[in-house]
């Protein structure tokens, strides 16, 4: 059963996080992080089938300084877009991939669970050629991996080894399809 929230307070805001003090009753004080308009967050692992392979992207992630391997992901902020039609924009401006299909749902989750007030919903998207010749975002500063699921633990030993943050959704994501991918192996 929930705690009862007492009272909340605002102790800053900026343009998209506002930090919380929630008391709780029995006395609780949480200091808490809050997306502005509590909007959630989607992540998609993609697979490419016909390849037998997942998509991984790398960027530089300013709060943390440095870069974080992860699934294609967005804060859902654009109201009058559908999932589906985020995820292909998402997709193709951060994989180049354009052709999506089977989409499952997999968990919901939340980067810490603590201390963020936001849930992120996952997914699992089989995607395929034709990929887009594209020039990804600059700001984004985005790499690309096609990772072959046989290559999987060896591509993420290397990148533990090189100190690269590795975003839990990644491995969560992959743990829930194995099932799916050892039918395809």
């Amino acid at each position: 059963m929930p705690l009862k929230e007492l009272n909340r307070t605002l102790l800053a805001s900026g343009k998209h996080l506002e930090l919380l003090q929630i008391e709780l009753q029995w006395g609780k004080i949480y200091d808490a992080v809050s997306r502005v308009g509590n909007k959630n967050a989607v992540a998609w692992l993609l697979r490419h089938t016909q390849n037998q392979s997942y998509i991984l992207i790398e960027q530089y992630r300013y709060p943390l300084k440095q870069r974080v391997l992860e699934l294609v992901a967005w804060v859902i902020d654009k109201p009058w877009m559908s999932i589906i039609d985020i995820l292909k924009e998402e997709v193709r401006e951060e994989t180049g991939y354009t052709q999506i299909w089977n989409i499952e749902f997999l968990s919901q989750t939340s980067g810490s669970a603590g201390a963020l007030c936001e849930t992120t919903s996952v997914y699992d998207i089989e995607i395929g050629w034709p990929k887009w010749i594209q020039d990804l975002w600059d700001m984004e500063d985005i790499q690309v991996f096609e990772i072959p699921y046989s290559d999987f633990n060896t591509f993420l030993t290397s990148k533990m080894k090189e100190w690269l943050i590795i975003d839990p959704k990644v491995c969560m994501a992959i743990y829930m399809t194995l099932n799916k991918i050892n039918k395809i192996l």
